[in-house]
């Protein structure tokens, strides 16, 4: 069978699956533990494929005591704990690893908790490499030697994207857009739209992974930056386009790596294809046969925030209101008060999206 992300009750995995044999052995009690969530029908957000599983996560949130390690005391606040959190060789460092601590990450921004933290021994050296990418922070080691891996909105690190994950900083104050033909934009974010059930649209999200790459053909070089925010813009082709092409979600800009401009070539055809890999919505033939175009850019960014069934905001609302930005929408800029604006038009808490 193809793999897949789901929520799931305890009581649908196989406890005998080698998959749990690590976990088994870091904590005796585990099975006895599990059996326990079992009866009280505890889920977990989990990946199964043909092999078996390979990703299972469960969240407890508003824990409130403190912490305490070997060294110091963490004073108790509400906190999100990871309580379980297993990946498999084949899913730790791509897009799936990606896509279970994500959603952690989603389910932390929408709590009131002021903190994220999972213990991990220092013998799982591939998934606290993907911790650290997303901005959690080793705090110390409790009594069983486990490190603590803790990340607070009071300080998000927003040196790279993946750090301040999924947050936006209060200072930013340029934002880019990317404008999207919708039959691309369905394809590289399909559960941004638009009648998906909130469970859906986490399912499909960590099976795609945060981070996207986009190629595109600007007439004029864009001025994106890298760690700049950027609104998804999904143009429509049919009629009633003002009230149809819309602001679907936001994400932060990884790079953008020119290829061609003006039919000169900044990267090769093979190198360029390495640049993009299995990352894009693309066919490899439709890859290479962009390699034809006048202009061509690779673009890959971190995704965000998506504003959800209803929430979008329209072309014809940006206009009247003085926020759409005339001229070539990849070198469009958006302030702080256009994309506030924004989030206040699709519903969004902007305490919860902006620190």
């Amino acid at each position: 069978m193809a793999g897949a992300y789901k929520w799931r009750l305890l009581s649908e995995c196989d406890i005998n699956d080698p998959f749990f044999d690590s976990l088994k052995e870091d904590y005796h009690e585990f099975e006895n533990w599990y059996l326990k969530k079992s009866q009280e029908r505890k889920q977990a957000f989990t990946y199964i494929d043909e092999s078996g599983l390979g990703a299972f996560v469960m969240l407890k949130f508003d824990e409130t005591e403190v912490i305490k390690l070997k060294e110091r005391k963490l004073p108790a606040c509400k906190r999100l704990k990871i309580s379980t959190l297993k990946l498999s060789d084949k899913v730790q460092g791509n897009r799936l690893g990606e896509g279970a601590i994500g959603i952690a990450l989603w389910h932390w921004l929408e709590s009131d908790d002021e903190e994220i933290y999972v213990t991990v021994y220092d013998k799982h050296i591939k998934l606290i490499e993907m911790l650290k990418k997303f901005g959690f922070v080793l705090a110390g080691y409790n009594k069983n030697n486990e490190g603590v891996y803790l990340k607070s909105k009071k300080a998000i690190d927003f040196s790279t994207p993946y750090t301040s994950f999924p947050f936006i900083n209060k200072d930013q104050n340029e934002f880019a857009l990317l404008p999207i033909d919708e039959k691309w934009h369905d394809k590289l974010f399909p559960y941004s739209e638009l009648k998906n059930t909130k469970q859906e649209t986490e399912e499909f999200a960590a099976a795609n992974g945060m981070t996207k790459t986009y190629l595109f053909f600007p007439y004029s070089e864009p001025v994106y930056k890298e760690n700049q925010p950027i609104l998804i813009y999904r143009k429509f082709a049919g009629e009633n386009k003002q009230f149809k092409s819309v602001i679907t979600s936001y994400g932060t800009i990884v790079r953008c790596v020119k290829i061609k401009q003006d039919n000169v070539e900044y990267r090769t055809l093979e190198d360029y294809k390495i640049l993009v890999g299995n990352k894009s919505v693309f066919s490899s033939e439709e890859i290479e046969s962009f390699y034809s175009q006048r202009n061509l850019y690779v673009l890959e960014i971190v995704y965000d925030h998506a504003f959800g069934e209803g929430n979008n905001v329209n072309y014809f609302t940006l206009k009247r209101d003085g926020i759409w930005k005339d001229g070539h929408p990849f070198q469009a800029r958006y302030s702080m008060s256009d994309f506030k604006s924004i989030l206040s038009y699709a519903k969004q808490d902007i305490r919860k999206l902006i620190k």
